[in-house]
Order: C-alpha cells, then structure tokens, then sequence
C-alpha cells in the first residue's frame, strides 16, 4: 500500500485523491490539508478521505510521504519546510529556486506519460540511430523541456535559445471545467529553438492546446536512421525504409467487456509499453501521476532519485 497526505486544494490535488479512489487497494490519501473554509465543504461532498484545517493534525496521520500542491508562489518554502521536519516529501511543478535540500522529489510526470515511454522504448532500441533532434508541440514550458533532455538524453548542458511569439486567434470551446459556450480568443503561439551544438529541439505552444481539439499536438523525434512522428516510425534497415503504426490497445471496446482501459501500446511487433494499472478508468495523466507515486515510494524506501529538485529547477529555466 502507498499511503500519502496531500497538501492544497487546487485542481491538481484532485488528481491525487482520484488516483486513490479507483485505486484503493494500492493508494491510500490519510488526509488532506485545506486551509480554506469553503474548499473543505467542497471537497467533503467530494471525497471521503479526513479534512484538516491545520497543518499539525495532518502530520499525526499514517502517511509514507506528502504530496504538496499548494500554488506555485508557495511549492518551494512549502517542499523545503516540510523536508526539514524531516519528511518525505513529492511536490507539485514548477521549482523555481534552486538548492533546496532534504527528501523531496518533483512529480514532474510528463515523461512518464505512456506514449512517450513507448516512444523511449523506441529510441532506446538503436532503430533510430543518434538521435538529433526534437519538435514538440504538446506541453508547456517546464513539461516540454524535461520532454527535451528526455528524449535527447541531455543532463544539464545549456543551449543557445531563440524565442518568437505570434499572435494566434481561435474559438475556446473547452476548459479544465468541461465544455463552454464557444468564444473568440486571443492566444499565443510560443516558439523557441534550443541549439545545444550536435543536439537541437524546437519548443512550439499554444496553451490552448491542452483542451482544443481545434490546435493538436506535435511530436517529432529525428534520429540518423529514422524518425517518429506522431503514431508513425520510419526507420532505415539494410537500406530500406520500414514503417509501422504506434498502436493503442484498449479493454473495454466493442465486445469487450474488462472495462475500458488502456492495456498497453505496440509496434514493429513488439510491446513498446505495458499500463501497470489496468482496470483503473485511468486517463494518461493519471497513469502518469500514479507511476510518480510508485516511484515516491521506492524512494522512500531505497533513496534512489526520479526526479530531483535540481532537474526540476533545470528545466525550469530552460525554456
């Protein structure tokens, strides 16, 4: 059992108390701290976990480690003073100071996001050769640039950086609330080349990505033998050109009758990766999330890293 207290009321904190609820025999939240009166009504009617409206009460519950996701103003003094009672501690993006010290680690998901496992997979299998370059057109900021070193394998080297921005209007239909009354915008499309001499990524956004259908995202990983883009590897072998199809593979669909989940994502004949919470109504991001809590726990357990403080800062400032 991986059993966590939350800290913060915010949208993310849902995530986390979601994860547990379809999962209750692997994740457990011993409660949650809200300081905010009407937040704590609310979140009552939502989830039946213990609500505290002080932080000393919290700590006395049974928890492994804290999940911190108080506002991005707060995150660093929240992580570091609650590392320095001495406990375990996962906090939300972004970490914006550096040297903060003690047993914290950063839930820094997006790399554990299925595709983008499956598409490690790929470029660790060599069938892509060296791989050059990246384009990506799926996260913001701090997300794309641990995407960034992910996928071109970089520690901390610093790039030259070029940056535009360009206007771009369109019609929001959808938002972290569900659908809306469609009204015009005015967005912007952020675009950034990271030259980091042999290695380079192009960073291209639009925030409105994250809820439109209308603006989609872009992948494309470039290697010396092959490329990826989107659900489609070309590679060269033997000097001809072989294609395949990422594969999405779901239960749940059609006839099927185990609950509609992901099992897992193939290609080229292989299994590039397998979901380890099958049957849970799980989105991407929550798999995501609950790997960043599996991998807590092993930390607390074994002290190995996944994502510490100094990454995070790292990508902080990268894009």
């Amino acid at each position: 059992m991986i059993k966590y207290a939350i800290i913060g009321a915010g949208w993310r904190s849902e995530f986390y108390l979601r994860i547990a609820k379809l999962l209750p025999n692997t994740f457990s939240v011993s409660g949650i701290y809200i300081r905010n009166q009407e937040k704590r009504v609310e979140f009552s009617k939502k989830y039946d976990v213990p609500i505290f409206d002080n932080l000393d009460d919290l700590l006395k519950t049974d928890f492994d480690f804290i999940v911190s996701c108080v506002n991005r103003d707060s995150i660093c003094d929240t992580a570091q003073m609650l590392a320095d009672k001495g406990i375990f501690v996962l906090t939300e993006t972004p970490v914006s100071k550096e040297n903060l010290t003690g047993k914290i680690q950063v839930a820094e998901q997006f790399h554990f996001m299925p595709r983008f496992q499956a598409y490690k997979n790929i470029i660790d299998s060599g069938i892509l050769g060296e791989i050059s370059q990246v384009q990506l057109s799926c996260c913001h900021n701090y997300h794309a640039a641990s995407l960034v070193r992910f996928f071109l394998n970089l520690t901390d080297e610093v790039p030259c950086k070029t940056t535009v921005t360009l206007p771009d209007k369109l019609l929001r239909y959808n938002s972290r609330s569900g659908f809306i009354k469609p009204v015009k915008v005015k967005s912007e499309q952020t675009i950034t080349i990271l030259d980091f001499g042999e290695k380079t990524a192009i960073y291209d956004f639009n925030y409105e990505q994250y809820f439109s259908e209308i603006r989609a995202s872009r992948i494309v990983i470039r290697g010396t033998k092959g490329e990826i883009i989107d659900n489609t590897c070309t590679y060269l072998k033997d000097g001809v050109p072989h294609s395949f199809e990422i594969k999405r593979n779901c239960s749940g669909v059609a006839e099927n009758l185990d609950g509609f989940s992901l099992v897992n994502i193939t290609g080229n004949g292989k299994v590039l990766y397998t979901n380890p919470f099958q049957n849970a109504r799980f989105s991407d991001e929550d798999i995501a999330i609950a790997t960043c809590l599996v991998k807590m726990k092993e930390f607390t357990q074994n002290g190995i890293e996944f994502y510490s403080t100094n990454e995070a800062y790292t990508d902080y400032c990268l894009i």
